[in-house]
C-alpha cells in the first residue's frame, strides 16, 4: 500500500513539473517588445486568451492572441520553458507583439530569442529587430 502511494506521489509529483512548463490558455509570458501601448503603466507580462487555428500545440513560432492592459494583441512566441532537444531552453515564456502582417509592433526586442523563429519566413522582419539569437 504504501509503495503505491509513493508511486502516485511521485507520477503527481512529475505531472505537477511538467504542467507548469506547459503553455496553455491564461499562461503568463513575457513581453520582450518595446511596445507599451501607454507609456505611463510599464507591463512586462501578457497572458495568452486563445490560439489561432486549431492546433493548441504551443511550439517557438507559434502565433496566438494575448491580453495586455485589458487590450488584446497578437503575438509571436520566441522562447519557451520546455525541456525539449532541438531547441534551447529559457528561463521564461517569451513573446513579442505582431500585427496582421507579422511585422513587430516595437521597434526593438529586448533578451535573447531562439534559432527556430529564423526558420519561418514570415517572422522575417522579426527577426532583424534581434540582437541575441539562442
Amino acid at each position: 500500500s504504501s509503495g503505491i502511494n509513493a508511486e502516485y506521489g511521485a507520477l503527481f509529483s512529475h505531472y505537477m513539473q511538467q504542467s507548469v512548463r506547459c503553455v496553455q490558455t491564461l499562461t503568463r509570458l513575457n513581453k520582450q517588445c518595446n511596445y507599451t501601448g501607454d507609456p505611463k503603466v510599464p507591463e512586462k507580462w501578457v497572458k495568452i486568451i486563445g490560439f489561432y487555428g486549431s492546433n493548441k500545440r504551443v511550439k517557438v513560432g507559434t502565433v496566438v492572441k494575448v491580453t495586455f492592459k485589458g487590450s488584446m494583441y497578437r503575438a509571436v512566441i520566441t522562447g519557451l520553458v520546455q525541456d525539449k532537444v532541438t531547441c534551447p531552453r529559457f528561463d521564461t515564456n517569451n513573446c513579442v507583439f505582431i500585427n496582421e502582417d507579422y511585422e513587430p509592433l516595437g521597434t526593438r526586442i529586448t533578451g535573447p530569442v531562439s534559432m527556430k523563429l529564423r526558420k519561418y519566413s514570415q517572422f522575417s522582419k522579426v527577426c532583424a529587430l534581434v540582437s541575441e539569437f539562442h
